[in-house]
């Protein structure tokens, strides 16, 4: 019973962005539909392989919906879909544009029956404008942003694709937190309204530091930004992070180290000196980490000392074997015993029930609860293969 109990939600997106947005969508109890090709979701075909169950990576974003399959280029399955589409407070998709519109399934002709929906398109560059039309993966959102160029300038390193698609998650969170948006307009107005998120303007839009830069910059250390936090490599190989600039912050390091003396010394009095003397500060700082006989010692006399706080560098199973996962209930089981992040925030009813299924596993469920379809029209889609499954 989540705060979206008896939305019910269309889902035409793959792999990423899309279906981490409707899972968000799912994860806070609206009826999430997703409809995939013949061939499926790619994201179905990602590794690990496991005998019999729905791949790893397709759960985690897919979890808690319904699954149908039908193939668009019949042509009694736009008049199908524009059934569902009367019936739903949602419509989601990351075609190319204008996909939707060749089937006549775009905004204009599903909102002329149902004035009430929200209908979201999501594509790396939009739905108009010269790149509208470009095909866009979050590498290509990374690069376009600005994003890996702002991490080669400030870290002095060759540039590099983050390890994770940052650029889909983010325009996941972006087109959940619009569909929302536009919910609360329709209960209210009586009115939804199409939305064109787009991979660019997402991230360009959590970039912290965008005016900034647009405004010209700054030469010397701000001090609070991520790649002016050291990362510490300790006699054993262990890695500790510090949170905050060392070079900035040094007069309070140099207390924290209990070597006041260091303030004055003029490699490192003033901010511009302090950078051209960078390396000798994280050394200095790293040898008194490596002082202490554990992680929790150094975080102690840190926190206590100075207004910096550390962290040691974990993987996602130490984290998930953590007391603070298992308090918070960071992660939730499958119906198929799959281990994925349970939700993105705690309270209200959030939270995945876990199902997932084949494709085109629901079909059958979904015609009868959603349209009243009577068992032989249903074998009659299934006999012109306008219904998919995998069995």
């Amino acid at each position: 019973m989540g705060p979206l109990e008896g939305i019910r939600v269309l889902d035409f997106t793959r792999v990423v962005a899309g279906p981490l947005a409707t899972r968000i969508l799912a994860d806070q109890g609206a009826e999430v539909i997703k409809v995939e090709p013949p061939e499926g979701d790619l994201s179905r075909s990602f590794p690990p392989f496991l005998p019999e169950q729905v791949t790893p990576y397709f759960a985690q974003q897919n979890a808690g919906k319904y699954f149908c399959s039908f193939d668009l280029s019949k042509d009694e399955t736009p008049e199908l879909i524009t059934e569902l589409a009367s019936e739903c407070d949602v419509v989601v998709e990351n075609f190319r544009p204008g996909v939707m519109a060749k089937y006549g399934l775009d905004y204009e002709r599903l909102s002329q029956t149902n004035p009430r929906l929200v209908y979201c398109s999501i594509t790396g560059f939009g739905q108009t404008g010269p790149w509208a039309n470009r095909r866009a993966y979050a590498p290509i959102g990374h690069l376009e942003s600005g994003l890996i160029e702002y991490d080669k300038r400030k870290n002095s390193r060759e540039a590099r694709q983050p390890s994770l698609v940052l650029g889909d998650s983010v325009t996941a969170l972006s087109a959940a937190a619009a569909i929302n948006a536009l919910l609360v307009q329709a209960e209210r107005q009586g009115l939804g309204g199409y939305l064109d998120v787009c991979m660019i303007e997402s991230l360009v839009y959590v970039q912290e530091w965008v005016s900034t830069e647009l405004a010209g910059g700054w030469e010397t250390t701000n001090g609070g930004f991520c790649h002016e936090s050291p990362i510490l490599e300790m006699p054993d190989g262990a890695l500790w992070g510090v949170a905050g600039s060392p070079v900035a912050w040094f007069a309070d390091l140099a207390k924290a180290m209990d070597r006041p003396e260091l303030i004055d010394d003029p490699r490192f009095a003033e901010p511009g000196e302090r950078e051209l003397h960078k390396d000798e500060i994280i050394k200095m700082l790293t040898e008194w980490a490596s002082s202490f006989q554990n992680f929790d010692e150094f975080l102690f006399a840190l926190e206590s000392r100075s207004p910096f706080t550390a962290a040691q560098m974990v993987s996602v199973d130490d984290l998930a074997s953590s007391d603070w996962a298992s308090h918070r209930q960071l992660l939730t089981e499958t119906n198929n015993n799959l281990k994925i992040p349970a939700r993105n925030a705690t309270g209200g009813d959030i939270g995945s029930n876990g199902r997932v299924a084949g494709m085109g596993s629901d079909n059958e469920s979904v015609l009868k609860s959603v349209l009243g379809y009577s068992k032989q029209q249903i074998e009659a889609l299934m006999e012109s293969e306008v219904l998919v499954s995998e069995h």
